[in-house]
């Protein structure tokens, strides 16, 4: 393995740590809580602020009907007083705050019936967080869990599926001490001159022409 392989699945590991650590779910859950509650916050002031426009529409309207009433008696105090002009111009102005009644009876009526609606939808949604806090330690466990389970099964297919980088590299390391192991027996035999070595069946060989040759020596002799 090259050394630009091994800075590459050096760097592949730092950045697979890092997305795992980014992507914790134990983390993300607990994040998912915390923007749970800050939306629970910021509904909460929705609610409170149409709750606070109903009321004021609510007031607008009494006062428009209290008024358009005021204007009504002064209009039959008028009549009976014989002040006809007095009492048709307290008409007019109770017509227009009859007109009025009728505005603010329907904006009350729809401002109602939007404060009910943000009440049970913030209502819903501490329902749901409620639930989502309750469900998030159990969810924990099972992330424990799944995160031993699957560590466990790393370790098990690494000692039984060859071929993975640590594989090879362990590999790898265990040949290379069987040949330090082996360079260090070599080393430790003691040295032999050439020739020094004895070869039976060389040495043999040897004393059967040495004595045939002493054999045709003597034989020459004799002749002689």
């Amino acid at each position: 393995m090259g050394i630009f392989q091994r800075v590459k699945d050096m760097t592949r590991a730092s950045i697979n740590e890092l997305l795992d650590k980014v992507e914790d779910p134990v983390v993300m859950l607990n994040q998912y809580i915390r923007d749970m509650e800050e939306e629970i916050a910021e509904a909460e002031v929705t609610v409170a602020k149409q709750m606070a426009n109903e009321r004021r529409t609510h007031q607008r309207l009494a006062e428009a009907a209290r008024i358009a009433a005021e204007k009504e008696a002064q209009a039959e105090a008028a009549l009976k007083a014989g002040q006809e002009a007095l009492a048709r111009k307290a008409l007019e102005e109770k017509l227009f705050y009859d007109q009025k009644v009728a505005e603010y009876t329907d904006l009350h009526a729809q401002a109602q019936a939007q404060a009910e609606q943000l009440k049970a939808q913030l209502q819903e949604m501490k329902e749901e967080f409620y639930k989502m806090r309750n469900k998030r330690n159990e969810l924990v466990a099972r992330v424990e869990i799944a995160k031993a389970q699957k560590q466990m099964a790393q370790i098990n297919s690494n000692h039984v599926i060859e071929g993975g980088s640590a594989s090879r590299g362990f590999h790898r390391m265990e040949e290379k001490i069987m040949q330090m192991e082996a360079e260090a027996q070599v080393a430790r035999m003691p040295y032999a001159a050439p020739g020094a070595s004895v070869d039976p069946v060389k040495q043999e060989q040897v004393e059967l022409q040495l004595k045939a040759l002493k054999e045709k020596l003597g034989q020459t002799a004799d002749n002689n």
